[in-house]
């Protein structure tokens, strides 16, 4: 499942232990966007080396997705959740 990344997404994945996120950025043409960035949380540190398809960077969960969870013009940000934690989230957020 995707979701938009907000500031109550991201408290709720550092509750959840997550230390990090993988990235893709790609280039979209959308009404209110032009780059895609699509984040999926990992607990343990990834090697750069062997970063999972279709990713390629990845990023310290309490450092620049902060900044990315309060928006950047042009931009569209997800993050990619597996089945059972989107379904705790929807429970977290009610």
């Amino acid at each position: 499942m995707k979701t938009k990344l907000t500031p109550r997404l991201l408290g709720f994945l550092i509750k959840k232990g997550y230390k990090y996120f993988l990235s893709q950025t790609t280039c979209i043409d959308q009404e209110d966007a032009y780059v895609g960035i699509t984040l999926k949380p990992v607990k343990k540190h990834p090697l750069l080396q062997k970063l999972p398809s279709p990713f390629n960077a990845y990023c310290n969960l309490v450092q620049e997705p902060v900044q990315m969870a309060l928006g950047l013009h042009n931009t569209r940000i997800v993050v990619e959740l597996g089945w059972k934690d989107a379904a705790n989230f929807e429970n977290f957020v009610q």
